[in-house]
């Protein structure tokens, strides 16, 4: 199993990061969700291999061994990346995004154009920056949001280390998830905390901005992210295809995997 690294970018950053698949695959660029880190389970790195494909998972700052740092709006996460995609090699690649990692993959694919050749997204966070697709989620919602996006960031961290035992609980067959708990926990839960806070407020691109093919699994029994809420974000970008995942639940189901890299094998 690859090891997790933690790699200099050139211009004073460091970034925890790891690979799986094949190395001399085509690259494919992770962003883990709202709790996660760049350890994925093995099954992961079963699928990367055969497929011909360089999964390359990131953690954003205040995850893993990346320090905390912090971002005004989500397309800042392009400029941030760039140095570290130009110290491992990668020219042209794919992107993926799971849960909150969505609105990322679709950052780079707004900034860089052509040089992403696809988006990839597994039971993805909506465009829930905008009022009406924000409308989805249940209207108890609205208040969390609210508190999200203007409640002060030491309160909002506050919020997600009280609520870590329910995530504990919630993780508890998955060590990767667990073990990433920990980390963002070390971190002071500042990751979680500007993610949502982040989220909540205007992205710096529109999805009219994501000129790439957008490939969506998502449950429509997701207990977390409402099914119409990403039907109605797939609706915005320009050239996305949406499949339900046939098991109801918000974690990537395997069949999700399986079809994500065959698809990338067959292309």
């Amino acid at each position: 199993m690859p090891r997790r690294s933690v790699l200099s970018d050139g211009g004073g950053s460091t970034w925890g990061v790891a690979e799986y698949g094949d190395p001399a695959g085509h690259p494919l660029v992770l962003h883990h969700g709202l709790i996660g880190s760049a350890v994925l389970p093995h099954v992961w790195d079963q699928l990367a291999g055969p497929a011909g494909v360089r999964l390359i998972a990131v953690e954003r700052p205040g995850y893993g061994v990346t320090p905390p740092r912090e971002m005004s709006r989500i397309d800042e996460w392009a400029t941030l990346l760039e140095p570290l995609l130009d110290r491992l090699g990668v020219d042209a690649f794919d992107v993926l995004g799971i849960s909150a990692g969505a609105p990322y993959a679709y950052a780079l694919a707004a900034r860089f154009g052509e040089r992403v050749r696809g988006v990839w997204v597994l039971s993805g966070l909506p465009y829930v920056c905008d009022d009406a697709v924000r409308g989805h989620y249940p209207r108890a919602a609205e208040p969390v949001w609210t508190f999200y996006r203007e409640g002060p960031p030491d309160e909002v961290a506050a919020s997600f280390a009280a609520a870590a035992p329910r995530f504990a609980g919630a993780f508890a067959t998955s060590p990767t998830m667990l073990a990433a708990l920990a980390e963002v926990d070390d971190h002071h839960q500042r990751g979680p905390a500007r993610e949502v806070r982040l989220q909540s407020r205007p992205w710096g691109f529109t999805l009219a901005d994501v000129r790439r093919p957008v490939r969506l699994w998502h449950a429509v029994d997701d207990d977390q992210v409402p099914f119409e809420a990403v039907r109605a974000t797939a609706a915005l970008l320009p050239d996305a295809r949406l499949t339900e995942q046939p098991e109801p639940t918000h974690v990537p189901a395997e069949s999700s995997l399986r079809a994500l890299f065959q698809e990338l094998a067959d292309r």
